[in-house]
C-alpha cells in the first residue's frame, strides 16, 4: 500500500453528469438509479450531513439535486444560489431552495421530471453519455450551463444572464441561434 486514501461513495470526485440526491433513506436514490440512463448519468446518494460534501465532489457542479428532506443542509443554499442546478423536490420544500426548483407529492412525477430532464432536447441538442451536449451534427460539447439550459427547458434558471457565458459562446461557436436570455414573463433564463 502506498499510503493513497480513496473515497467511496457519494463523496468520491465525479467528472461527469452528476445527480445528488439528498434524504434521510436511500430509496429515493435507488428508485432514481433505476429509472435513469446509467451511461448519463451517475446518483450519489446523499444524508444531509453530507450534502455539501457530495454536491462539492461533483465536477463542475451537480447537474440535478433531488431531496426529500425538510431543511437545507446547511452550506447548499450558497452552491444553489450561484450555479445553474436543476432542482427537484418530493414533498414540501425548503424555503432556501431558489425559485427554479420544482416541488412534487409523488416520487412517480418527480421521477418523470428527472427522466425528461435527461432525455429533453431543444434544437436538436441533447445530454451526451456522460458528460456534455450532442449537437445535431453528433459532435460533443462539454459545458455544465449548456447541459443545465437544455435538461430545464422551457422552464430555466432564476439566475443572472451572466451565469451562462460559457453557454453562450458554445452556441454561437456553433452556428446555433439560441441563446440563454431571460424571459421578460418569468425573469427566468432560458434558450430563446
Amino acid at each position: 500500500m502506498t499510503g493513497a486514501l480513496t473515497t467511496l461513495g457519494c463523496l468520491a470526485r465525479e467528472h461527469d453528469r452528476s445527480l445528488v440526491v439528498v434524504a434521510t433513506g436511500g430509496e429515493l436514490a435507488v428508485g432514481l438509479r433505476d429509472s435513469l440512463d446509467r451511461a448519463r448519468v451517475v446518483v450519489k446518494d446523499a444524508r444531509p450531513e453530507e450534502a455539501v460534501a457530495a454536491a462539492t465532489s461533483c465536477r463542475p457542479w451537480p447537474w440535478m439535486l433531488v431531496g426529500s428532506v425538510p431543511e437545507l443542509p446547511t452550506g447548499l443554499a450558497p452552491v444553489l444560489a450561484c450555479r445553474p442546478i436543476v432542482v427537484l423536490w418530493l414533498g414540501p420544500s425548503p424555503s432556501e431552495l431558489p425559485v427554479h426548483r420544482r416541488c412534487f407529492t409523488r416520487y412517480a412525477e418527480l421521477a418523470a421530471a428527472a427522466v425528461r430532464a435527461l432525455d429533453g432536447e431543444v434544437a436538436g441538442m441533447r445530454l451526451a453519455v456522460g458528460a456534455g451536449v450532442e449537437f445535431p451534427d453528433g459532435r460533443v460539447a462539454r459545458g455544465a450551463e449548456l447541459e443545465a439550459l437544455v435538461s430545464a427547458h422551457p422552464c430555466g434558471f432564476a439566475l443572472p444572464s451572466s451565469a451562462f457565458r460559457s453557454a453562450t459562446r458554445t452556441l454561437a461557436g456553433r452556428g446555433v441561434a439560441l441563446r440563454p436570455l431571460s424571459d421578460p414573463e418569468t425573469g427566468r433564463v432560458t434558450l430563446r
